[in-house]
């Protein structure tokens, strides 16, 4: 691969933007993880409570945690992948010498935190 007509600021613009998607899915990872142990975490309260009458909503919704959790950390994996073949469509690009704009990784990606973002506050209400 030859790297003779990419120009070296158009190179570490893009390895920029590659490292900014991968340090997104690592949050997307964490943030998943962070969620779904939330769940045991309600398991051990409620194991605490014990017999005690009071009635802990989120407790007897814990597994929705669970698979929300689950789900934001595939789509994290799923982001990282995506950004290798994101970083190779745009060396090929720059190896021609054209430019194209990739706005819909970035539609996506806010779609995706809005719906988290939307999600998270109705668990809050309703759990």
């Amino acid at each position: 691969m030859s790297s003779s007509k990419i120009d070296p600021k158009n190179l570490m613009a893009l390895e920029r933007a590659v490292a900014a998607l991968i340090g997104i899915a690592i949050s997307f990872i964490a943030l998943g993880f962070i969620i779904e142990k939330f769940e045991l975490f309600l398991h051990l309260v409620a194991m605490q409570l014990g017999n005690k009458s009071l009635s802990i909503k989120a407790v007897e919704n814990a597994s929705f945690y669970k698979w929300m959790g689950i789900s934001i950390i595939l789509a994290g994996a799923i982001l990282a992948i995506y950004s290798y073949f994101y970083y190779t469509k745009w060396i090929e690009l720059l190896q021609k010498g054209e430019l194209d704009t990739d706005k819909k990784v970035f539609l996506v990606l806010a779609l995706f935190v809005a719906a988290i973002a939307v999600i998270l506050i109705l668990s809050m209400i309703w759990f």
